[in-house]
Formats: structure tokens, C-alpha cells, sequence
């Protein structure tokens, strides 16, 4: 008699993932979508709401990868966000030197490097019909190698962001007093690295909150001190070791 045995591995952040994820992105524009926010800011939680409702569009993981950045430059007013780093809303200022939004503030969300926001008539993320380049990644336990396939051969940035998922706090101080916050795609780990060749290796970024019990990856390329995304990959992280 032939017995077969199922085994069921229950994956924790602490163990090592042997099979490779393997992540390509096509040469159709995906979409980047940025919400700068903070636990510390009143007018936050509808915008991270809409943020988290992404969970439930059939393209998520497919052509749509949200992140949020969580910024520490209200965290004077109350609530110290244990979510954020200052380096955030250094981010944002970027933009907001580059002129790609106006000013600095939140909540602020950008789609593909281009300041957006809800409209009262449409909800809409808009549409992405540009073409891109090709970007793959590859990841083994902690290691990362990407390759870009561009007809533009110049130095890149690979950005690396392991997001926490599902992630709750309630807040006890600040603006938001007895306020429980739900929050996904929060940003919790970020490096980048530049490349002459488009190619990369590198580690997955050290985590500067490693509470979350569920992770995601969203990894996309980009010009030297310009944060716009030209392409970008992603999906759900089954593992991460700290």
C-alpha cells in the first residue's frame, strides 16, 4: 500500500524560505501607488482605508503595488508613529523639490511620481497605458538579484521595500486619541542601490519594526535622486527572517 504524507509547513518570519520567488514585470508601465501618512495626523485614516481597500482589487500584486510611508515629522504633536523614519519624509520632500507635488503635507498620495488625490466623483487610480521596461527579480531567503531590460542603458536605482501587512495599533495620545488604526502596506524596511548595468544583488533591508505577521515585497527602479518609479514588481513575502 502506497501511504502519502502531506505535510503542512506553517511559515514564520524566522525560518528560511527555500524556493525562490521569482517576480517580472513586463514591459506594460505598472503602477506605483505612495500614501505619505502618520498615525499622528487626524485626516490620515480615511486615506489609509482607501490604501488598505486596494487589498480587495483583482490587479493588486498584478500591475497595482501600494506602499505607504509613514513620515515622522508629526510625531512632535503627541504620538511618536512607530512605523515611521525621517528618511520618509525626506522621500517626499523629493518629490516636492522636484515639483512632482506641491508641497509636503499629509495624507499625500502618489501615483507612478505624479501627486494624486480621490476625487469626490471618481475613486479611480488612473490608468497606466504607457510601455516600460522589463523588470525581474529574483529573491532566496534574504538575497535579492534583479536585472532591468531597458533600451535606455543608464544608472539606475533598485528600491527595495518589505511592507507589513495587517498591521493594528491603538493610539493613545495625539489627534487620534482612542483611535484604533488599521493599517496595510506599510513600509518597514528600505534600501536602494545604484547600478551601472541595470543589474543587482543584494540583500532584503533590515527591518525597523518587526512585529508584523504577514509581509509583502514591492521592488521598482527609478533615476538617481529622482523617486519617480519607472517600473515596478511585487507580491506577497511568504517569509522574512530577522
Amino acid at each position: 500500500m502506497l501511504k502519502i504524507i502531506v505535510i503542512i509547513c506553517v511559515l514564520l518570519p524566522n525560518l528560511i524560505f527555500s524556493e525562490t520567488l521569482h517576480l517580472e514585470s513586463g514591459y506594460k508601465q505598472n503602477t506605483l501607488v505612495e500614501l505619505y501618512t502618520s498615525e499622528g495626523c487626524s485626516s490620515c485614516p480615511p486615506a489609509e482605508k482607501y490604501l488598505n481597500n486596494l487589498n480587495n482589487k483583482n490587479n493588486i500584486w498584478h500591475n497595482l503595488f501600494p506602499v505607504a510611508f509613514h513620515v515622522d515629522y508629526w510625531d512632535y504633536i503627541g504620538w511618536k508613529d512607530r512605523y515611521a523614519t525621517m528618511k520618509y519624509g525626506h522621500r517626499q520632500s523629493l518629490y516636492a523639490a522636484l515639483n512632482r507635488a506641491s508641497t509636503v503635507y499629509t495624507p499625500a498620495f502618489m501615483v507612478n511620481g505624479l501627486s494624486w488625490r480621490p476625487g469626490i466623483f471618481s475613486n479611480s487610480i488612473p490608468d497606466e497605458k504607457r510601455t516600460a521596461g522589463n523588470l525581474m527579480v529574483s529573491v532566496k531567503d534574504k538575497t535579492i538579484h534583479a536585472r532591468y531590460q531597458s533600451k535606455n542603458v543608464t544608472p539606475l536605482e533598485l528600491n527595495i521595500a518589505v511592507l507589513g501587512m495587517g498591521l493594528k495599533t491603538f493610539i493613545e495620545r495625539g489627534e487620534n486619541k482612542g483611535r484604533k488604526a488599521e493599517h496595510d502596506f506599510v513600509v518597514i524596511g528600505f534600501n536602494s542601490k545604484t547600478s551601472n548595468n541595470l543589474q543587482w544583488g543584494m540583500n532584503l533591508p533590515a527591518l525597523h519594526y518587526n512585529q508584523a505577521k504577514n509581509y509583502a515585497l514591492v521592488i521598482w527602479v527609478s533615476e538617481i535622486n529622482n523617486p519617480t518609479p519607472l517600473q515596478v514588481v511585487g507580491g506577497l513575502l511568504p517569509y522574512y527572517r530577522k
